[in-house]
């Protein structure tokens, strides 16, 4: 459980601290700061921003800023200055969070409302994050990725040759095969619950589904892809298949939510992809923030949201509190 946190020049926080409580109401109207509060407790507990680089965090006219929690028994703290971080966790200074210190976090923010509708990136970030909590190996793999991808692009726009690109073609196509498996695996897992935690939710019998697109899927499939296109990739100057392309879709009722989901409809659907996040999640206690989501629903989704996380540690944000919500300790900006 998070007990609390010290901001400093963090965003519009020039030195703030709050304790929460085990269920905790941040208020205040816009611009005042909230969303910086949650953004610093899931720094601190991932090891990264769900918003920006670290860079962008710093307070304007600061030049470092820092966070200091306390999460259980531990203290931990982030310190950002002069171009390089450093956590602290346990007494021990580590350049990066390692993955035996990051803890589960459920995160639900506004934008969350618009993955039926939004870009596939957005919804794979959501389901890179959402597999990140159960396989600690899963960011290493898509930031290596993306290190291959970015110097196989530049080779593409320099006319490398096959010789040129085997090497980075390898390790490409390794990488990119066990993202794919890792992504479809837990797609697999909510698939195997989301429709339930929706009927439970709607008291209907909707069916929902998430469908990852993918058609190459083996490393030797997509390394045969890549020799393939060399010549076509050659002419555009970057590499035209992969996991950066890829997809995720919901299907309601066997047909594209995006072209069939009323607006209520997408609301209850996203809600059940949470709670069903937190039923694969709740065995290792995660931390469940929702940044000002609460006036998105009515009372009753408001109801099946917050039952929802059973008894894990919530932080909300809301400009105004929500009139349904007792027994939490509330803060005001």
């Amino acid at each position: 459980m998070i007990t609390s946190a010290r901001l400093q020049n963090f965003r519009k926080h020039p030195d703030f601290q709050v304790d929460f409580a085990k269920k905790t109401i941040i208020t205040g109207p816009n611009g005042s700061g909230k969303t910086s509060i949650l953004e610093a407790v899931y720094l601190s507990l991932i090891g990264k921003s769900w918003r920006s680089n670290f860079e962008e965090i710093t307070r304007r006219g600061a030049d470092w800023w820092r966070i200091d929690v306390a999460v259980g028994g531990d203290k931990r703290s982030v310190k950002y200055q002069n171009d390089a971080k450093t956590f602290e966790a346990q007494h021990k200074n580590f350049n990066r969070l390692p993955a035996q210190h990051k803890k589960p976090v459920i995160l639900f923010e506004p934008q969350d409302l618009n993955l039926v509708f939004g870009s596939p990136a957005r919804r794979r970030d959501f389901i890179d994050r959402f597999a990140y909590s159960f396989d600690k190996n899963h960011q290493k793999n898509i930031n290596k990725y993306q290190r291959v991808l970015k110097q196989r692009n530049q080779l593409l726009k320099d006319q490398a040759s096959h010789d040129d690109l085997f090497v980075w073609d390898m390790q490409f196509a390794e990488l990119a095969s066990k993202i794919i498996k890792v992504r479809e695996n837990y797609i697999s897992k909510i698939n195997e619950i989301i429709s339930g935690e929706y009927q439970k939710i709607a008291g209907c019998s909707d069916e929902v589904e998430l469908k990852y697109e993918s058609i190459l899927k083996t490393q030797q499939e997509i390394l045969d892809k890549l020799y393939e296109n060399h010549a076509l990739e050659k002419s555009i100057g970057h590499t035209s298949i992969g996991p950066h392309q890829h997809d995720v879709n919901f299907i309601f009722n066997h047909k594209d939510a995006s072209a069939t989901v009323s607006r209520g409809e997408n609301r209850t659907l996203i809600l059940a992809l949470k709670n069903s996040e937190y039923a694969l999640l709740k065995d290792s206690s995660p931390v469940v923030l929702l940044d000002d989501i609460m006036s998105e629903f009515d009372a009753t989704h408001q109801k099946n949201l917050l039952n929802g996380f059973g008894d894990s540690q919530i932080i909300i944000t809301s400009v105004k509190p929500p009139k349904n919500i007792k027994n939490y300790q509330k803060i005001e900006l």
